[in-house]
């Protein structure tokens, strides 16, 4: 197969076969789909997604030949594409399983685009796994040298290709890698995605005070980093720095509220240090931000009912209905909590009424009964208030 020079009028004919290819895929033709688009490839013979198609479907039919000339020739085609010649390596690669040659292949391909594409991760992340694949350990080493020697190398891919590489205790290596961090960090310590990284890069290997020490330059240089915010924050509290975590976490929280993984770390901080009230606090808002499960809105939901924090409950019991709607005992408890608050009172035998509609089986939770009777009693039912609290008194667990 030779490839052309692509005129206009082929060009125009394989948009045409392209755009019946389209009509025929909306109406469910996949033959006549098929055969338009292998007519609109004949057409425009370097167009990389129509070979892709015509590859696919090759190798789909056991004709590997076949395909393997569609990749080539496009790769020839496009000499300076990084796309094309991703796409040639890969195609070689799935078949080089017991084909040293499709790989030898592959590599050359890769090998070709070096000199224009020296820093280029994809490239290199490829040519590594190539070599590795060879069993080449020596190249893939030099690969990652030359790689290490340029200016613009990013150190979170460098520190991605170590890991093939090297072990993670090798001090040689890991000095390399907090230099270039270091150095990457003098140059822009308001790159978050830099500032992640490196953190993590020292995290990763024992050293909490230098990522908590690469998050606190960032964060100075870029105050409305608050993701990054909260995470040095959760940082210093891992740090055994809790005072400064608790700052650092609630000044993002002054900001915004609803950083749900600042609210997370102070409810872990506060239950640990037994601060029940602010625990909670953070909980809730932890709820309310992101959800939760029906266990986590029922238990905290029913310990701020019994601690008489009848609004705080009915606001968060609310939210937890929205979500999860058909559970009985989040309905009650919700209920419950609306009928304590006075400025719901008036609204709260609705509520059991609907609590009651959702139930399949008798209520058989103290609690429930006990709201329910409170309620039907307000509304002027006495019947039904004394049914209620009579079921109540036989479930309550004795002292």
């Amino acid at each position: 197969m030779t490839f052309v020079v692509v005129g206009a009028e082929d060009l125009a004919h394989a948009r045409r076969e392209y755009a019946k290819a389209v009509l025929s895929a909306v109406r469910n033709d996949d033959a006549q789909r098929i055969s338009h688009e292998e007519a609109a490839r004949i057409a425009h013979p370097t167009a990389g997604f129509l070979v892709s198609r015509s590859a696919s479907r090759a190798l789909e039919a056991g004709d590997v030949k076949s395909a393997s000339t569609l990749y080539r020739e496009l790769a020839k085609a496009h000499p300076d594409s990084l796309n094309t010649q991703f796409l040639y390596a890969d195609f070689l690669r799935s078949q080089s399983k017991d084909d040293d040659f499709a790989l030898r292949l592959a590599v050359e391909a890769l090998e070709g685009m070096l000199p224009m594409h020296q820093a280029q991760p994809e490239l290199l992340e490829r040519l590594l796994r190539l070599y590795e694949q060879q069993g080449k350990r020596e190249k893939s080493q030099a690969l990652y040298d030359a790689y290490m020697k340029l200016p613009q190398a990013d150190p979170a891919v460098a520190a991605k290709f170590s890991l093939t590489l090297h072990d993670i205790d090798d001090e040689k290596n890991r000095s390399q890698l907090d230099t270039m961090y270091r150095n990457r960090m003098e140059q822009s310590p308001r790159d978050p995605i830099l500032a992640r990284a490196a953190s993590e890069h020292f995290r990763g290997t024992n050293r909490l005070d230098e990522a908590i020490s690469i998050l606190e330059v960032h964060t100075k240089a870029a105050a409305s980093s608050l993701d990054l915010r909260v995470r040095l924050g959760i940082l210093q509290i891992s740090n055994k720095r809790s005072e400064q975590g608790e700052k650092t976490l609630l000044d993002v929280l002054d900001i915004a509220p609803s950083q749900y993984l600042a609210h997370q770390a102070l409810a872990k901080l506060y239950t640990n240090q037994e601060k029940i009230e602010a625990a909670r606090h953070h909980r809730a808002e932890l709820l309310k931000t992101r959800g939760g499960e029906i266990d986590e809105f029922r238990q905290l939901g029913q310990a701020w009912i019994e601690a008489n924090e009848a609004r705080r409950a009915r606001l968060l019991l609310e939210k937890a209905v929205f979500h999860h709607p058909k559970d009985v005992g989040l309905a009650y408890l919700y209920a419950i909590a609306s009928q304590r608050d006075p400025e719901t009172q008036k609204t709260a035998f609705a509520l059991f009424e609907a609590a009651a509609k959702l139930s399949t089986e008798p209520i058989t939770e103290p609690l429930y009964l006990l709201g329910s009777a409170e309620a039907y009693w307000n509304a002027g039912k006495a019947e039904r208030a004394e049914s209620s609290l009579r079921q109540a008194i036989k479930l309550y667990p004795p002292d």
